[in-house]
């Protein structure tokens, strides 16, 4: 029965600047700057190693239209290597890496086929003289493309036992991302094609499993946190007769993810410490060959609370605990702490007291379960609230936002009550 095996890939965003994070410290930007290059290595050597019968690239291989020689050499060079392995190369330009922004005076190695933008191209491979699938595919020629390309795509009568549409762009939600392309499902159901391998949305989601099989890989390297967790690509398996099969495959070297701490019954700083470093190793696939970005976030009720509350005092942890790390191999760097802890109190205790702390606590209980004293408590802070274009910004607050706050409040002013009992 005929069979193929291919990676497919998207959003690859080599050249990547990471200018939020690579401002806050010279040897992390050192660290970050070559993560999308080494992650496409990564992706490389698992096409060498799987022996895939070729690459299909759906779109942004570069992060920009002003990409540097350096970044179009370093990505000639790797797809050299497939192209010296028999190993062919299809892709599409995406909005980020627009046709026209490739050097032309950069040729591209012998098995690499980079689809145009005039109209949806085919080109079919073949292995030993037999034709095995017929690859459709269309470039952007510019940065915004609104027009819906998957209409364009036709399947011409053909011998070979598999097709496929290469396309970057957006099903239905497009989320955090720019709506490029959109198209919906409804669009390329009954259009023949037995994969869609869409490119353009970060996140790795298989939309459909089969007839037609239509899935995004995601990035193979995260770029901020709000790409956390692994990245990586499809390794796909396609019989005659049967579902295709994807395997995703993690290709990032640096890893963005959140880690909540909770410091209930904790007592001391050294115990705080050793149970971050075990919470920063369990989180969902961890590996130990990746580097890890941290955002930590403190719960809990701990007699730490007041000490952590102190102004510059976790930013001083956080410093303590970075120093160094940067010359790990892989890495581990904590982002930013946030501290939402409360302290370590005897609630029913304070109800009983009868004293002015007691009188507080009733107050939050009260505005904690009567909505409309809590919306006049935040007219009233409204109205003192003098900057206009911060209001404009910021939106009216949901119930969960003005629940948040008044928390915040509750905790921060018995935390001083308490303090200055001591």
């Amino acid at each position: 029965m005929p069979r193929i095996k291919f990676v497919h890939t998207a959003d690859l965003h080599i050249d990547t600047p990471f200018k939020g994070l690579s401002q806050v410290n010279d040897d992390l930007a050192n660290r970050l700057k070559d993560a999308t290059m080494e992650s496409f290595r990564n992706l490389v050597d698992l096409c060498l190693h799987e022996q895939v019968d070729f690459l299909l690239i759906a779109g942004d291989v570069f992060d920009s239209d002003l990409q540097s020689l350096s970044a179009q050499l370093k990505v000639g060079a790797e797809l050299k290597k497939l192209s010296d392995n028999a190993i062919p190369v299809y892709l599409v330009c995406g909005n980020h890496d627009p046709l026209g922004s490739w050097m032309e005076a950069h040729s591209l190695p012998q098995k690499v086929h980079r689809f145009g933008a005039a109209q949806v191209e085919k080109v079919t491979f073949g292995k030993g003289g037999v034709p095995l699938t017929d690859i459709y595919g269309v470039s952007y020629d510019q940065k915004f493309l609104n027009q819906n390309l998957a209409k364009l795509f036709r399947k011409v009568e053909s011998q070979t036992p598999f097709s496929i549409a290469l396309l970057h762009g957006t099903i239905g939600d497009a989320g955090p991302h720019e709506n490029y392309a959109p198209f919906k499902i409804e669009d390329i159901l009954s259009k023949g094609f037995d994969y869609w391998a869409l490119g353009h949305i970060h996140k790795s989601h298989i939309v459909r499993e089969a007839y037609p099989a239509v899935a995004y890989p995601g990035n193979p390297q995260g770029r901020d946190f709000g790409e956390t967790g692994r990245r990586g690509c499809f390794l796909v398996e396609m019989e005659t007769g049967q579902k295709p099969v994807l395997q995703f495959c993690a290709t990032d070297t640096i890893r963005f993810e959140y880690v909540e701490l909770n410091l209930s019954s904790v007592e001391s700083l050294d115990e705080m410490l050793n149970k971050l470093q075990v919470a920063s190793e369990q989180i969902d696939y961890y590996d130990e060959q990746c580097s890890y970005i941290l955002r930590v976030r403190l719960t809990g009720r701990t007699v730490l609370h007041h000490h952590l509350q102190q102004p510059g005092e976790i930013e001083q942890i956080a410093g303590l605990l970075n120093q160094g790390r940067l010359s790990d191999s892989p890495f581990t760097w904590i982002d930013r702490i946030e501290v939402e802890t409360m302290p370590q109190i005897n609630q029913d205790q304070i109800r009983k007291s009868g004293d002015f702390t007691a009188q507080v606590w009733k107050a939050f209980e009260i505005l904690e379960n009567d909505h409309q004293a809590l919306e006049q408590v935040f007219k009233t802070l409204a109205n003192g609230f003098n900057s206009q274009h911060a209001i404009r910004e910021l939106g009216p607050l949901g119930e969960d936002e003005k629940q948040e706050i008044l928390q915040k409040a509750r905790w921060m002013l018995l935390d001083q009550l308490m303090s200055e009992d001591k």
